[in-house]
């Protein structure tokens, strides 16, 4: 009996040892696990650091640049002074163009309004009007090609066809300047408008048109 339980404590003291070596293996195991998932935690957290510094520094140059662009005498805000300065000089900028373009292959009228009253003036034909309204005394700005459009077009060219209808509310006072085809700067003949209605401009005026007969 005595050598039976002496055997018994004995294989359990190796019971105990081995089981007390296979916990410490697997804590070692675990150890292991959990420092490896630690530093891979713990990479992805400096990944995500640098990514979230790098963005905040992004973001900061991009609010410095704003700032700049925007703060007064900045670059944005001279753009945006000599577009409104443009804005508003683009009605003497398309005269200016409208005058100095002059093609002599091109035929067109301007008119001209005398006295100090204002004078209606209308361009149409059966189908379309090209122009209605009042013209102040003076040259007015308007052109009025009946014979091929201008190599640059303002909103102060307009296109008629050359049997087009002329009228005007102030008889006399009215004076059509036409620059014939062939010819700069100077008219080519100077018409006033005595009567109210002028049918067929290109007839009625004798106006030169290559290839009409």
């Amino acid at each position: 009996m005595p050598i039976t339980k002496k055997k018994k404590t004995r294989d359990f003291s190796s019971f105990l040892g081995m089981l007390f070596f296979l916990i410490v293996i697997i804590s070692v195991i675990l150890s292991i696990g959990n420092f490896v998932r630690y530093t891979t935690l713990l990479k992805q957290y400096e990944e995500m650091k640098r990514y979230v510094d790098s963005k905040v520094s992004e973001m900061k140059s991009e609010n410095e640049n704003l700032k700049n662009m925007l703060a007064p005498n900045s670059l944005l805000d001279k753009y945006i002074a000599a577009a409104n300065y443009l804005q508003n000089f683009g009605y003497d900028f398309d005269r200016i163009l409208t005058a100095l373009n002059d093609d002599p292959t091109t035929g067109y009228f301007m008119v001209f309004v005398v006295g100090n009253e204002n004078s209606w003036f209308t361009v149409k034909d059966k189908n379309n009007t090209y122009y209605t309204g009042e013209l102040k005394p003076g040259l007015a700005s308007y052109r009025f090609f009946y014979y091929k459009e201008p190599r640059i077009k303002t909103k102060y060219d307009i296109i008629i066809p050359p049997d087009a209808t002329v009228s005007v509310g102030k008889t006399g006072r009215v004076y059509l300047l036409f620059f014939g085809v062939g010819l700069r700067f100077h008219p080519t003949k100077v018409v006033q408008l005595t009567e109210p209605t002028y049918e067929d401009i290109a007839s009625k005026f004798s106006l030169y048109i290559p290839g009409r007969q």
